[in-house]
């Protein structure tokens, strides 16, 4: 069911609901690394809300940051995550795109 907004709005309502689920996340993890038990999590912090961009031509959200800008600026759009592990060599992508649009 398509929504106003052109993409499946309940569908992707629905997946993000399911994160709520300790048990839920504990098993993906568990598919990531080895190890990783529901029995180890005795404490549960609450899941955040964060803006997310989405994509209406192809109907899906952007997983990934979206960098836009010309020789006058850069933006970084969808940082998804505020501590996210690859913050060090993703700022020197942004300072190599930032550099050679400039020369």
């Amino acid at each position: 069911m398509l929504g106003n907004a052109g993409f499946e709005f309940r569908r992707l309502a629905f997946e993000e609901v399911k994160k709520y689920s300790r048990q839920r996340m504990v098993r993906l993890a568990g598919g990531l690394v080895e190890g990783v038990r529901l029995e180890h999590y005795s404490k549960w912090g609450k899941p955040g809300i964060r803006a997310q961009l989405l994509d209406i031509k192809k109907r899906r959200l952007e997983m990934d940051f979206v960098t836009e800008g010309d020789d006058h600026s850069m933006h970084v759009l969808n940082a998804v995550s505020p501590a996210f592990t690859c913050s060090l060599p993703f700022s020197q992508y942004v300072c190599d795109r930032i550099q050679q649009a400039v020369h």
